[in-house]
């Protein structure tokens, strides 16, 4: 039996499309599934959001592609693909980004060898400096891949550096990138997919979701762990709720330290209430939490107390002292009339919603759940 388990609310990837695509219409919404769905189950959420109507789903890498092989859906691989992997992209039908001439006429021969035409779609940056085509040399450089063989051009994207603001530069780069587009099909070369907006950016900036764009890109708030302060024209609502149990519940004296190092030690002189629970860095409870975090125990906040241990963390049960061994602990969600936000996590862990979602171990049991209207 799993001491520490994730249920993952389905009919919350259902509720959050349907807002998400509702607001964003008549744009097309591919939701972003790499990184395993953000920890959630990358099949799983894939198989949800074809459900829903998604005709296309972005990964961020060749394996994560080859995972989701069978769910029907058109699936873009969003980073780079090595030589070595392009024989089996081209094998299986997915859709590379092509981030320069070299790697789009690595993909036509392969496409060419392999008798079949390829979908690719061309890779803009516009300002993140990672990968793509750099905006000054593109409209040189697209015409070049137009011209070779096998390859059809069915979409091109860019990534924004900064999308939770309206700053001038991410107006720019929009700017920018909405006139590439348009002067290249002016030179006859058009793309059946154009998109760069992000979850932060189809919340706050309306430019990614009017033409020359007709799709959009969504990962976090389609599992409802927004990271932007900017408010939301839709409702979302938490995928994710992350229990564990209590193992132990000890008294300790005044003056006991508590988990390694001896950060914390008890300084009430009637004692502590100690609670051990059953999660810790191995699970992807941050160490950075140590001292900072806090967890709910029959509705009542704990705070961590002491180093998070790579199997368990501790914490303080003086507001619960009626709790036992085995009782439910809410990492994140909600428990009685409380919650403990993933937003709320990541600001004590001085870090963003992705990482602790990304970061949930292996352990964790993935537990699917449906709670029609939250």
């Amino acid at each position: 039996m799993a001491k520490a388990w994730a249920e993952i609310d389905e009919s919350a990837w259902v509720d959050n499309f349907t807002a998400i695509q509702k607001h964003v219409a008549p744009l097309k919404l591919m939701p972003v599934v790499k990184a395993n769905a953000y920890g959630m189950g990358a099949r799983r959420t894939s198989s949800s959001f074809r459900a829903c109507g998604a005709t296309h789903l972005a990964v961020s890498c060749l394996d994560e592609g080859l995972e989701l092989l069978g769910v029907g859906a058109d699936i873009l691989i969003l980073g780079a693909s090595l030589g070595d992997e392009i024989p089996l992209v081209v094998a299986h039908g997915l859709i590379p980004s092509v981030q320069d001439v070299s790697t789009a006429r690595a993909l036509s021969g392969a496409a060419a060898r392999a008798g079949k035409r390829l979908k690719i779609h061309i890779k803009i940056d516009s300002g993140m400096g990672r990968f793509g085509i750099p905006l000054e040399q593109a409209r040189a450089t697209v015409a070049e891949i137009a011209q070779l063989p096998s390859l059809d051009l069915d979409g091109i994207f860019s990534h924004l550096a900064v999308s939770r603001s309206r700053d001038r530069e991410t107006q720019n780069s929009v700017a920018d990138f909405a006139v590439l587009i348009r002067d290249l099909a002016a030179q006859g070369i058009r793309f059946a997919y154009r998109h760069v907006g992000n979850s932060t950016a189809i919340a706050g900036l309306p430019e990614v979701c009017g033409d020359p764009f007709n799709m959009v890109r969504s990962g976090i708030d389609l599992q409802g762990g927004h990271v932007s302060a900017l408010p939301r024209p839709y409702q979302t609502r938490p995928v994710l709720t992350l229990k564990a149990r209590l193992l132990a519940v000890r008294h300790m004296l005044m003056g006991a330290p508590v988990g390694y190092g001896r950060t914390y030690r008890v300084t009430k002189a009637a004692g502590e209430r100690i609670g051990v629970v059953s999660i810790g860095y191995a699970d992807g409870y941050s160490r950075h939490l140590s001292n900072k975090g806090v967890m709910l125990v029959r509705g009542q906040r704990c705070p961590v107390t002491g180093l998070v241990c790579m199997d368990y963390s501790m914490i303080s049960l003086e507001s619960v002292p009626d709790a036992q061994v085995g009782d439910e602990v809410v990492v994140i969600g909600r428990q009685g009339n409380d919650m403990v936000s993933l937003a709320e996590l990541a600001r004590a862990a001085e870090t963003i919603p992705y990482e602790l979602m990304c970061g949930l171990g292996p352990r964790v049991e993935r537990r699917y759940v449906a709670r029609a209207g939250g």
